[in-house]
């Protein structure tokens, strides 16, 4: 150690210590990321779409030929189904419903669906189908949405179904007039108001409909026999087999619950209609007389 350093030490002069560098803080854990278990897809339940409808249009054919159970001598020569179909996917998954690629088959299962609920069409019966894109055509003789069937007939293979009208004679419906057209359904139900529920549940819903005291536009006067007439009076069905209409009188129009029904030929026959679940054939011309209070009159259009 020189002189001067030893000087600087007796007074009390040291040099300055360096500066300590400061340590960087220590960096933060970087948190480990578990990965995402992949989530398997779960496969659609149920038959494919195609399968699906397929299923859905043969229910549609043979329960509208249920009108040929046990009926051979009437049994249609052929059937046509038409479809609606919006696009070409639409048209497409039709096509794969209806086997377009395996012609013959289904037929065969349709067929062998008609057998199993006694349904017997005639020997070497005709199947085919049609695509439309707007709506149906107006000669289906049956008609669901965007479905329609044609029932191709003995006697009149290309006659469409009968239309008939019914009107008010005595008593107040909601509407002046109702035409049946069986190209829509082929049962129209005759009763006061406009739905009731059935003692077994289910909501019945009338196309011909007597007006409550209660309801809009009901006359004091025009309808006071409509109390008479039961919310489940009675019921026209139109036949495809026999091209025909008939009576049947539910539980609310027979005697039992305290109403009646009778039918008024035009040659002034009178037959009393209170035998539920029968068919009484109506003709053109007849008057449906409900309650004693109210009458129909059926007419055909020609």
């Amino acid at each position: 150690m020189n002189l001067l350093e030893n000087v600087k030490k007796l007074f009390g002069f040291t040099p300055a210590q360096p500066a300590h560098a400061t340590e960087p803080e220590p960096a933060a854990p970087v948190p480990t990321v578990e990965p995402t278990p992949a989530v398997p897809k779960v496969a659609p339940s149920g038959p494919p779409p195609a399968s699906k409808r397929r299923e859905q249009l043969l229910r549609f054919i043979v329960g509208k030929l249920r009108a040929y159970q046990n009926e051979p001598d009437n049994a249609p020569i052929g059937i046509r189904l038409c479809i609606v179909c919006a696009d070409p996917e639409e048209e497409e998954l039709h096509r794969v419903a209806l086997w377009a690629t395996q012609p013959g088959k289904f037929q065969q299962e349709l067929n062998r669906l008609l057998s199993d609920n006694y349904i017997t069409l005639l020997p070497n019966w005709r199947f085919d189908y049609a695509f439309f894109a707007d709506a149906l055509p107006p000669d289906c003789t049956y008609r669901e949405e965007t479905i329609g069937l044609v029932v191709l007939d003995k006697s009149r293979p290309d006659g469409p179904p009968l239309l008939a009208r019914v009107v008010a004679l005595v008593g107040q419906t909601e509407q002046p007039a109702y035409v049946l057209d069986p190209a829509q359904k082929t049962t129209f139900c005759i009763g006061r108001g406009h739905m009731t529920q059935t003692t077994s549940g289910r909501v019945r819903t009338n196309d011909i409909v007597f007006l409550n005291d209660d309801d809009a536009g009901f006359d004091a006067l025009t309808g006071k026999g409509n109390g008479a007439v039961s919310r489940a009076h009675a019921s026209i069905r139109y036949d495809v087999a026999q091209k025909r209409y008939a009576l049947l009188v539910d539980p609310g129009g027979l005697p039992g619950s305290g109403n009646k029904t009778k039918l008024m030929h035009p040659d002034d026959t009178i037959e009393r209609a209170d035998i539920g679940g029968m068919n009484y054939p109506l003709q053109d011309g007849d008057q449906i007389e409900l309650g004693g209070e109210v009458t129909l009159l059926f007419e055909l259009i020609n």
